[in-house]
């Protein structure tokens, strides 16, 4: 695909730009820049539009500039973007912010072409990659190709996967085991189907895979990432099942695996990220632990839902919304909400439950796992709009729409349980014949019969810090004092300079990592500190650091690679914890 990168600003001063425009190079995509820059181009910007209309004229044209309408100048500059957008010859371009959509979106128009937008931006439907991507994957697709499965092609029709049908095979299943990672459910499929299943929770030395190995899958799990090495000539995967926030990330990862394919639950439209062919493989019905059995009529609970920050806390306003709205409307006793319970726990309320609510973010308008625990469960789904899920289930026949009244669309629903059961029934019904972790087994078996192996470059010889930094796969954005060839070293991240950086995001824990040497202002020093929010990586010897980290993160761990530290400051992200691993 030929990309457009469209920039409000200078785009060299962007370094989420620069990460952007990186990616899909790797990824194997021609890639264009326009920006709003009044300095002459350099590359890779291929044209600029100036900021100032008319350029020159002298005292004329100043003031001409200065008498015209704020409005008439935003309105001549997105015009001129447009046009150089346009001129570049792209298929789909690419708003570096929220200032650059109207751009991209007249580009678009006038071109017939898409919008390759963040889930925060807003985009009309007709040019959105994001709501086109589902039933035309054509429009967003990797270099290899994306595969055929939950697509409008798809034509498979409903089975019941045999036990044991596998019994010949091989399979290595890799990913941190927690209760909550669906690659559990996928390991217990595997084994009801009779193959040979090794697990790895750590890491793998692929140099030591047996030869008569069929396929690997690594699935994403929380951080930290397993480490590997070695290379194999088995047929490699990564499933990947979160969306724009974890993509540089699962970017990294997808090498680090050496995956031949990626597997993508949902987000769709992130195909042409990967320099791999990607498959569309979403969650599945956990037969294992879900219980559909009880009529909705018998059931304690009118709406159920399990899931993150439901009170308070995190990018999660929407769901609160939600929470406190049926609170406030239902009796208490009639409602199942849960934070951090078990699987088991989760499973048992669904299926007393007449109604799950799914809502799932805006970060990266996921198919998540609560879409088929709820069907699985035999509940009905209340569900807000997510990109591909009519391919999954129909909306209106198989779940309801969720509207922006919850407490209506409750009413509505529990005013006529036998036409709520034929609703549960069918969604049910067609999930169990298309839709569990045992036909993603089969999915799994086949993908590893197209792909071919890929050639992935060697990891370059990093010193010290910066191969700290490298393993810590989640880390993309780090302020740096005293490190600027960690730029160099590591491209694939989001370096910062201290000096450089607009001095109020150096507020205290603002920024996700910060990597310091000796020397340097003391006063920068201690706010690049303070502002690290998730790690602190050190090289040489720091009078005072002990002394700041047990002040400001008396938790805090610490590790060593030669003369270089790390400082894991124990922030709340996406990470195991010692008291979240499920053993064997």
């Amino acid at each position: 695909m030929h990309f457009c990168l469209v920039a409000r600003n200078r785009f060299h001063n962007d370094r989420n730009a620069l990460s952007i425009y990186r990616a899909l190079v790797s990824a194997g995509h021609e890639v264009s820049v326009v920006a709003v820059d009044n300095s002459p181009r350099v590359g890779p910007v291929t044209s600029t539009v100036p900021n100032n209309s008319p350029m020159g004229l002298g005292p004329v044209g100043s003031v001409i500039r200065r008498a015209q309408p704020r409005s008439w100048r935003e309105s001549g500059i997105m015009r001129r973007l447009a046009d150089a957008a346009v001129a570049t010859g792209a298929e789909c371009f690419l708003p570096t912010h929220p200032n650059a959509v109207g751009a991209a979106v007249a580009a678009a128009r006038s071109t017939g072409g898409t919008v390759f937008r963040s889930p925060h931006m807003d985009c009309p439907p007709e040019v959105d990659l994001i709501s086109l991507a589902p039933h035309h994957p054509d429009l967003a697709t990797s270099i290899p190709g994306v595969g055929l499965f939950q697509t409008p092609d798809d034509r498979r029709t409903p089975y019941t996967p045999a036990r044991d049908r596998h019994h010949d095979r091989n399979v290595i299943i890799c990913y941190r085991k927690t209760d909550s990672n669906p690659g559990k459910y996928l390991e217990s499929a595997l084994r009801r189907s009779g193959a040979q299943v090794r697990l790895e929770t750590e890491g793998v030395d692929l140099d030591e895979i047996d030869a008569d190995t069929d396929l690997i899958v690594f699935v994403e799990g929380p951080y930290p990432a397993l480490e590997v090495t070695g290379t194999t000539s088995v047929p490699t995967m990564f499933w990947a099942h979160h969306g724009e926030h974890h993509l540089h990330t699962n970017l990294r990862l997808a090498n680090r695996y050496r995956a031949d394919a990626v597997l993508l639950a949902h987000s769709w439209h992130l195909a042409p990220w990967f320099p791999t062919p990607v498959y569309r493989f979403p969650f599945g019905v956990a037969t294992e632990v879900l219980d559909p059995s009880l009529p909705l009529k018998d059931r304690p609970f009118d709406v159920a839902l399990v899931g993150a920050k439901l009170w308070e806390g995190g990018p999660y306003g929407r769901r609160q919304q939600i929470v406190r709205e049926l609170e406030a409307s239902f009796p208490g006793h009639r409602l199942a909400f849960g934070e951090k319970v078990t699987a088991d726990v989760m499973a048992d309320m669904y299926s007393k439950a007449r109604i799950v609510v799914n809502e799932g973010g805006t970060r990266h308008f996921p198919i998540t796992m609560r879409v088929l625990e709820a069907v699985g469960s035999g509940a009905v789904l209340l569900s807000d709009h997510l990109p591909g899920m009519e391919l999954i289930l129909e909306p209106g026949v198989e779940y309801a729409r969720l509207g922006p009244d919850v407490v209506a669309d409750v009413r509505e629903l529990l005013s006529d349980l036998d036409a709520m059961q034929e609703i549960a029934d069918r969604a049910l019904n067609r999930s169990l014949g298309i839709n569990t972790y045992d036909h993603r087994v089969d999915e799994l078996f086949q993908i590893a019969g197209e792909i071919e192996k890929r050639d992935i470059p060697a990891v370059p010889e990093l010193d010290a810090m910066a191969e700290l930094i490298r393993r810590d796969a989640e880390v993309q954005k780090v302020v740096e004092l005293g490190a600027p060839e960690l730029a160099v070293a590591l491209p694939d991240r989001e370096i910062w300079g201290a000096a450089e950086i607009s001095q109020h995001r150096l507020r205290p824990r603002n920024l996700e990592a910060a990597a310091v040497r000796q020397g340097g202002d003391p006063l920068l020093m201690e706010k690049v500190l303070a502002s690290a929010r998730r790690y602190i990586y050190v090289d040489g010897p720091f009078e005072g650091l002990d002394e700041f980290v047990e002040d400001h993160h008396p938790s805090a761990v610490v590790s060593q690679l030669g003369t270089a530290r790390r400082y894991d400051l124990m922030a709340e992200a996406y990470r195991i914890m010692p008291h979240e691993v499920v053993t064997e």
